[in-house]
């Protein structure tokens, strides 16, 4: 432990704990008012709900780790990964788009016959955007909470000594820190408010991503929105996963440019594409 250079003075503010469970809070209230509002308004049934959870949790999720660590075994690839840890990212959230793509497709053809309602719809866009906010801002918010609330509470040093006596390598407590740990201490605490906002503006984007895509298989929307469709996705995702974890000012930059993007692409849809489509009412 004496070689890790690191100062064990350091905490994880109480600010940062509250700042993660306010965003965690957001969202799952804002899931449970979807759900319900789309439940009780628009008769959504929870067949479509599951069957978008498993179309993300296939084809989504699967697919793009199957894929990554298939391209991570050519040896230049993973060295590229392990020195630009922005090239991974890019990587793997363009194959997140295209297998979100996937999912979107098959569930709505998985749909056509029998669950036309707009609830229906809703109710399988809701269970993909479910599935998105799950994997991609719950797990690792709830792996940031347990790890805040043991800094915060037992201090830095006995967290890294349960590490090392947990059996970690020296390596893995090493990228643990950097990664994690060391974000937790010395993150803006904003930051951990607004990665609950934009999971928050995903849930949006991807029920009218699906809307779409529904569109499209019905025949009713231009087919060329299904890949439009990827395209969005790929930049939401991409444009808050990029930033400085220490610098307020590329957070709060690089937030106020994903607002924006998801706001054009919600307008947009809503304006030229949602009055396209048309439900059944059985």
């Amino acid at each position: 432990m004496e070689n890790l250079n690191i100062n064990y003075d350091q905490t994880v503010s109480n600010t940062t704990v509250s700042m993660i469970t306010a965003g965690a809070i957001l969202v799952v209230s804002v899931l449970i008012v979807l759900l319900v509002l789309v439940i009780k308004r628009w008769k959504g049934r929870f067949i479509p709900l599951a069957l978008g959870l498993l179309s993300y949790a296939v084809f989504g999720f699967m697919f793009s780790q199957l894929l990554m660590s298939v391209i991570s075994l050519i040896p230049t690839v993973d060295q590229a990964f392990s020195y630009n840890t922005n090239a991974y990212v890019v990587m793997y959230n363009i194959l997140l788009a295209a297998g979100f793509g996937i999912a979107r497709w098959f569930t709505a053809k998985m749909m056509t016959d029998r669950y036309n309602r707009s609830g229906d719809v809703l109710m399988a866009g809701a269970g993909l955007a479910i599935g998105d906010t799950v994997i991609t801002y719950a797990l690792s918010m709830f792996t940031f909470f347990v790890y805040a609330q043991a800094i915060s509470a037992n201090g830095l040093e006995k967290f890294i000594t349960d590490m090392f006596e947990s059996g970690m390598a020296e390596s893995d407590v090493v990228t643990l820190y950097t990664t994690n740990v060391s974000q937790l201490i010395d993150s803006p605490v904003i930051l951990w408010f607004l990665m609950g906002v934009s999971a928050v503006l995903d849930i949006a984007l991807n029920v009218l991503l699906f809307m779409v895509v529904y569109g499209v298989v019905k025949k009713q929307v231009n087919y060329m929105y299904a890949y439009y469709a990827i395209i969005a996705q790929f930049v939401s995702n991409i444009m808050f996963q990029l930033y400085d974890a220490f610098s307020l000012t590329n957070i709060i930059v690089l937030f106020a440019i994903k607002l924006v993007i998801v706001a054009g692409i919600v307008f947009f849809i809503k304006q030229f594409v949602m009055k396209e489509i048309k439900y059944s009412d059985d």
